[in-house]
């Protein structure tokens, strides 16, 4: 899980045998979906829009490389329609349902969800 204020850019690296891409329908309305190429060291992606952005990793996605990155203070505005895009997602649905949970329970040890 990671943290970001809007406007502030994420950067990938040792991306050697990886990709980085947004899941349809995880990302906030209105923001800008991302594909990075396999081994694109040092992709980088500014995240203007407040909410939560779900990407995977193309290769190992149903190994589990299935990230979040929440921008903005607060829980994510865009919780519910993650859910329902997660019940579209066809490969590596599980690993996708795994990654809402744990970020639901780390925004609830912040205090941010009940």
């Amino acid at each position: 899980m990671t943290y970001a204020k809007p406007g502030d850019t994420i950067k990938f690296v040792q991306m050697a045998g990886h990709d980085s891409q947004t899941i349809d329908g995880m990302i906030p309305e209105g923001a800008e979906p991302w594909k990075a190429a396999m081994g694109t060291e040092g992709f980088s992606v500014k995240l203007d829009k407040e909410g939560a952005y779900i990407f995977k990793c193309n290769p190992h996605m149903t190994t589990g490389m299935v990230g979040a990155v929440i921008v903005g203070e607060g829980a994510p505005q865009n919780l519910a329609a993650l859910d329902t895009a997660a019940e579209n997602v066809k490969l590596g649905k599980n690993m996708v349902v795994r990654t809402l949970r744990k970020m639901k329970e780390d925004l609830k040890k912040k205090g941010l969800v009940q």
